[in-house]
């Protein structure tokens, strides 16, 4: 144990010494909110980790149509403000500024995940089209699944209020609930993939830290301070007899047999790497089933208790979402139609997203080259660039009250030119923009949205203390109060 602290004690002048070194100097004609110089950004680095708000609100107030870099532990951010780079950033070619690159780097996913991830991307167009498109076709399936996880995750019992910790009720929902249109039944059903799926996100997560070190040493801290290997380990037991089934009936039958499979995750990403010209294999797709869970389940569970925590703060609006939700379901019942029709409820997710976005730098990008922008600045390659999300959703500019929750600030008489919630525009970058715009947004707030308009149908529910929860700030990430409960009662 003493050896073990003396070492961590010896390691860190070393590191200090490495990111000192490290820190790039062609960034300089970048203005700075904080420390420039390489060693007192460290504390620059130290104070955005638990304040960026502040920081990005700063730098957003000094250059409000340009761009500023803030430090962090293992390099620079580089924070864009004016609209012209929104416009930039969305008719660059993706192969030039990579959103992809930027989410591998910023997880180091080579060290986690294995290379192939961001080599062969094909992943993205899997959710773009399979994925997306089989909502309809399993929205029943779905529906069925967010019954059953709300009945077991919330035990009401007569007109008694049930408290229950809402953000791993949410989790624990989202996973169910993902896991069946994913995997279908009886696969879903399996404990062991729904424990996998869930803790995917906090693993592959720890690869944010891995950044930090070396690029010799990467593989090795990956393996020792994450569980990814673990549960790609795993997966692959799952999953690995299915995959090669599937693999050798169509070896065997060729593209005779493919209208045969079921309808799940596993054929969507055997036809995506064949289509893309790749040998799907076990240890592959298991890993982009990892990927996905990662980039799915504990996201879409933020993004459900943050407006949770907002009706529970707003009773007055659940009454109003629930006349228009026993409305709708009367006339469609509970299809994917009807929640397409549920407008007040999409603008309270829009809203909800805009004031309570989980994400307060966004349209994250990575120069794979040199790349000027419309207005001159000139980044070079291998650096983050981020839309300064924060700001820009509380600027005057784009909103009227800009620091005040209207839930139906965008609702529509039937919906006609309605701004969505699935819509990235020009004020709004919760799900990112332009063509690497988050490619699952659609299945995340259809489900999102099936899950409230259940709640507020079925449920009344309101804070254990009358308060919005404060949020666990990290970096640029504002997450959902994660102790915070809900007290629940069924209605009659």
């Amino acid at each position: 144990m003493f050896d073990s602290i003396l070492a961590l004690f010896l390691s860190i002048p070393v590191l200090i010494v490495f990111v000192y070194t490290s820190r790039r100097r062609d960034l300089d004609h970048i203005p700075t909110v904080g420390y420039s110089d390489p060693f007192l950004s460290w504390l620059s680095a130290i104070r955005y980790i638990h304040n960026a708000p502040a920081i990005i609100s700063e730098g957003y107030a000094l250059y409000p149509k340009g761009a500023f870099k803030i430090a962090m532990i293992d390099g620079w951010n580089v924070i864009l403000n004016g609209n012209q780079y929104i416009s930039d950033l969305n008719g660059a070619d993706p192969s030039i500024l990579s959103s992809v690159m930027a989410l591998a780097d910023m997880f180091q996913f080579e060290a986690t995940l294995g290379d192939k991830i961001t080599k062969h991307s094909h992943i993205i167009t899997v959710i773009r089209t399979s994925l997306t498109r089989n909502i309809n076709a399993r929205f029943h399936d779905i529906t069925e699944e967010v019954v059953r996880s709300f009945d077991a995750g919330i035990p009401c019992e007569g007109e008694a209020w049930t408290s229950v910790p809402a953000y791993q009720l949410a989790a624990d929902v989202i996973c169910r609930v993902t896991s069946r249109y994913l995997f279908d039944e009886p696969l879903c059903n399996d404990p062991n993939i729904r424990v996998i799926c869930e803790q995917a996100t906090g693993e592959i997560f720890k690869g944010r830290f891995v950044r930090y070190l070396p690029e010799s040493s990467k593989p090795f801290v990956a393996r020792l301070i994450t569980k990814v290997h673990g549960l790609h380990a795993g997966m692959m037991q799952c999953i690995g007899p299915i995959i090669e089934n599937r693999l050798e009936r169509r070896q065997l039958n060729g593209a005779d047999c493919t209208e045969e499979e079921p309808n799940d995750i596993i054929t969507w990403l055997i036809d995506g790497a064949i289509n893309a010209g790749q040998s799907p294999t076990v240890a592959d797709i298991s890993t982009r089933v990892l990927l996905i869970s990662f980039t799915s389940i504990h996201t879409t569970s933020a993004v459900f208790t943050t407006i949770l925590y907002q009706l529970c703060m707003n009773p007055q609006d659940v009454a109003t979402l629930r006349d228009e939700v026993q409305r709708v379901v009367q006339a469609e019942n509970w299809t994917r139609l009807a929640v397409t029709k549920m407008h007040n409820l999409d603008s309270y997710l829009r809203e909800s997203q805009r004031l309570h976005t989980i994400a307060n730098l966004s349209v994250v990008r990575m120069p794979l080259e040199e790349y000027t922008f419309s207005d001159g600045l000139v980044v070079p390659g291998g650096i983050i660039l981020s839309i300064n999300t924060f700001s820009r959703h509380r600027s005057a500019d784009h909103y009227l009250s800009p620091d005040t929750f209207d839930g139906f600030r965008y609702a529509r008489e039937g919906g006609q030119g309605q701004s969505l919630a699935t819509g990235p525009s020009m004020e709004y970058h919760s799900f990112g923009h332009g063509r690497s715009a988050c490619p699952g947004r659609f299945f995340a707030t259809a489900e999102i949205k099936l899950m409230l308009a259940h709640l507020i149908a079925h449920y009344d529910f309101k804070m254990e203390y009358d308060v919005y929860p404060e949020k666990i700030i990290f970096e640029g990430n504002a997450l959902p109060n994660r102790e915070a409960k809900v007290l629940f009662r069924r209605r009659v």
